[in-house]
C-alpha cells in the first residue's frame, strides 16, 4: 500500500506534516532542505556561546597559540593546551578542530555550505 506524504514550505524549508497545505512538485524541487548559508566550525560555534569577556579572552589565547614560535613539546601555547582548557571548562573541542580554524581550513574560511557535506 502506498502512502502519500504532504510536503510544505515553512520558512524556506520543506516540512512533513498531516495538517499542512501541500506544495507542487516544482515548489518542492526548488526549495532547499537545508540552509544554504555556510556552516560555522565548532570553534566558532563555541566562541559564539561565550560572553563578550570570555570571547576576548579566547581571542587572546588563540593569538598566543598562533604566535608561539616554539616547536613540538617546547610549545607553551598550543592547540592541545587550548583544547584541554576549553574541554575542562565544559566546551569539549579537539585540538584538531582548533588547528583547522587556526590554519583557516575550517568551514568558516572555506565557505562550505550545509549541503556540501
Amino acid at each position: 500500500m502506498l502512502c502519500r506524504v504532504r510536503y510544505v514550505v515553512v520558512e524556506g524549508v520543506l516540512a512533513v506534516g498531516k495538517e499542512q497545505t501541500p506544495v507542487t512538485l516544482v515548489e518542492a524541487l526548488d526549495t532547499p532542505l537545508r540552509d544554504p548559508r555556510p556552516k560555522e566550525c565548532l570553534y566558532s560555534r563555541v566562541r559564539g556561546e561565550l560572553s563578550e569577556e570570555e570571547q576576548q579572552a579566547l581571542d587572546r589565547a588563540l593569538e598566543k597559540v598562533r604566535s608561539d614560535n616554539n616547536n613540538g613539546q617546547r610549545k607553551v601555547y598550543s592547540t592541545g593546551w587550548l583544547s584541554s582548557v576549553l574541554t575542562m571548562q565544559g566546551y569539549p573541542i579537539s585540538a584538531a578542530t582548533i588547528q583547522r580554524h587556526v590554519r583557516q581550513v575550517c568551514n568558516c574560511h572555506t565557505g562550505k555550505t550545509a549541503d556540501d557535506e
